[in-house]
């Protein structure tokens, strides 16, 4: 009983390590920005108002009830619920696998291993992000698939109204509809040729399947949202999470080693006959070519390590080889929550902003100096500058990328961004009247020796240049006359 506890309490004090950790992500004011207009407004806004460069560019926003959902928790509770909220979600996730592991082996140790080895692969993607609920639905897809292999024939019926809400917290749920599909057709041609009752399957599959597909459009965009997500997943994006992971190198080292696991293991003939191997096989190919999804190869892949753990774990049999490890994951539990628990305490389990990179010094800057205007951004500062300056700014480009912006607006403002050979055509070609800069990034030293822009800032990341033209003139007075504030020192903890 205590060996089993030790191991529960290795699991609950990973669920806290792993996903309690208080970074922000860049596009965490957006949500919270633009799920406050949607629950003040009591609309969706159709166009893009808080940008210049598209403001009248159509606006699907397909994460719209999570945005709604993050304000208000943060309304409530402020940044301590939406860690809060994110750990919850991430303790249902395991739960979910847990209840699929139980069919897989029934030793405690061999599913705390596998589910903390799941984890690990979880929480590089484990931001507070709309792709929270894309990783919760996803294991209770699986879920319910196991349910129907172990006989519940009614289990699939509930997919279809998951997939209402599904459909309106993220565009993840084509990977829900794609498994789906490949689970429906492994059940008809596989087991309804073994039971020779194609017919059962075919109902009992396909109809919630068909289901599943109609209640997509049960959006506020229809059809259109289709529409846009199957051209939008075919555009390459010079964005950090949509770059394909590096094969031999040390970053996200236990996902690849858990590949190398499932296919050391279950790379036989058989394993292709086996939905859920074909299932993670797929993933790990999407995995490979983009970052994002390598959470959904962890949620696939946990009952496969889980059997692959069983198999090397025929050694430990003995109570005292039990006692040991029980001992051992004890020691480890207890360093996790000191280490994380102490992170926490020091910064009141709030959300931290780094100042080191977000630009929290250079917007104080403006706020305090009134600055008003149209601003040219970098790409992943956007939705915190549209969070602390609209209405009085409006921003050249932010995280929402294609739901907001046509791909001209976003070439150009990479262009401007990389200092490339047309860097000037996102300041010509649209009203920009102030630009702020990275220190790092090229096109800062390129305004800096243009005569058309005045250097009025900069701080230890960030550069401020107001452009000579009359809506600036009051700015720019200040700045010869010597009379503008500086900034203060803002606070490093969420919103900033």
């Amino acid at each position: 009983m205590l060996v089993n506890a030790a191991f529960l309490f290795f699991v609950l004090s990973s669920i806290f390590s792993f996903f309690s950790h208080p970074e922000v992500d860049n596009d965490l004011w957006g949500h919270l920005f633009f799920g406050r207009e949607i629950l003040e407004g009591g609309r969706l806004p159709q166009q893009n108002l808080y940008s210049y460069t598209a403001p009248d560019h159509r606006w699907i926003n397909h994460e719209w009830l999570a945005e709604v959902i993050f304000y208000g928790i943060f309304r409530l509770s402020g940044s301590p619920g939406l860690i809060l909220f994110k750990v919850a979600l991430g303790a249902v996730i395991v739960w979910v696998l847990d209840l699929i592991l139980r069919r897989r082996s029934a030793s405690p140790l061999v599913r705390a291993l596998a589910l903390v080895w799941g984890m690990a692969i979880l929480s590089p993607g484990f931001h507070i992000r709309p792709q929270l609920f894309t990783y919760l639905f996803f294991a209770i897809f699986l879920f319910l698939f196991c349910r129907y292999e172990r006989g519940s024939r009614t289990s699939l019926y509930w997919i279809p109204f998951w997939m209402v809400l599904w459909v309106n917290l993220h565009g993840g749920f084509l990977a829900g509809l794609g498994a789906f599909g490949l689970f429906s057709i492994w059940t008809v041609l596989i087991k309804g040729r073994q039971s020779r009752k194609m017919s059962e399957p075919i109902v009992t599959c396909g109809i919630p399947l068909i289901l599943s597909i109609l209640f997509v459009v049960l959006n506020p965009y229809g059809l259109s949202l289709l529409g846009f997500l199957a051209r939008d997943l075919l555009l390459d994006r010079p964005i950090t999470e949509w770059q394909a992971t590096r094969l031999f190198d040390f970053s996200f080292l236990e996902f690849k080693l858990s590949v190398l696991f499932v296919l050391l293991f279950f790379a036989r003939k058989d394993s292709l006959r086996q939905w859920d191997f074909i299932l993670s096989a797929w993933t790990a190919v999407f995995a490979f070519r983009h970052q994002r999804h390598i959470p959904l190869f962890a949620i696939v892949a946990a009952p496969f390590l889980a059997v692959g753990i069983q198999k090397v774990h025929h050694w430990v049999r003995t109570s005292t080889r039990e006692w040991i490890l029980a001992v051992a994951v004890f020691g480890v539990a207890i360093y996790q929550i000191s280490w994380v628990g102490s992170m926490h305490w020091q910064h009141r389990f709030r959300l931290v902003v780094s100042p080191e990179e977000y630009p929290t010094q250079a917007v104080d800057f403006l706020q305090r100096n009134g600055a008003r205007g149209n601003l040219a951004v970098p790409f992943d500062w956007g939705e915190y500058l549209i969070w602390r300056l609209y209405p009085e700014v409006r921003v050249s480009i932010d995280g929402r990328y294609t739901t907001a912006y046509p791909m001209q607006v976003i070439r150009e403002n990479w262009e401007w961004m990389g200092g490339g050979k047309e860097w000037s055509r996102l300041l010509e070609r649209y009203p920009t009247e102030i630009a702020l800069t990275k220190r790092d990034h090229p096109v800062t030293a390129l305004i800096r020796n243009d005569p058309e822009w005045v250097y009025v800032y900069s701080d230890p990341i960030a550069f401020v240049f107001v452009r000579k033209t009359p809506s600036q003139q009051q700015l720019l007075d200040k700045f010869r006359e010597k009379r503008l504030h500086p900034p203060e020192s803002p606070p490093i903890y969420f919103p900033g």
